[in-house]
């Protein structure tokens, strides 16, 4: 597993296909923007402070995409009576490409009181602080308006 710099410079970013960006606030202080290579969708998040500014990163593998789709889709978001997850079963762990990747149902995704989804890379240190693993929150609404149509962009199956 090669190790990828923080994409917050255009020598690095060069490097990778540009997905797209979402601004997550009024104020334009708060933004994700994905990536991608041949192997791994990169979701980089900044949060402009007024000293410093906060960057986060997340590095999935592309084959974990498909199986986080289908989770979302017919286990989080389906009834146990219509085949979906135990209502007591709150995320799921599987690996890709030798990555630990874990989902887990979030009632403050991001915002109090949004719920959504927080995705874990266990495998990829955090940029911020390497006893961390990489990870992410994303609300259910920017789940169906961006992470989903990301998904099928990509055509991962």
């Amino acid at each position: 597993m090669k190790d990828i710099n923080l994409l917050n410079n255009a020598t690095d970013t060069a490097l990778y296909q540009f997905l797209g960006n979402e601004l997550l606030d009024e104020t334009g202080s708060k933004e994700v923007k994905y990536f991608c290579s041949d192997k791994l969708l990169i979701i980089y998040e900044i949060s402009l402070g007024k000293i410093r500014n906060t960057e986060y990163q997340t590095e999935l593998p592309l084959s974990a995409l498909s199986w986080l789709k289908d989770t979302i889709l017919n286990g989080f978001w389906k009834l146990p009576s219509e085949g979906g997850l135990p209502k007591d079963q709150h995320r799921c762990m599987a690996y890709f490409d030798n990555e630990e990747i874990i989902i887990g149902r979030s009632m403050n995704a991001g915002d109090y009181g949004r719920t959504g989804f927080k995705v874990v890379n266990k495998s990829r240190k955090s940029h911020i602080l390497s006893s961390w693993p990489q990870e992410f929150q994303i609300t259910d609404d920017r789940v169906e308006k961006v992470l989903l149509p990301l998904i099928d962009r990509l055509g991962v199956i």
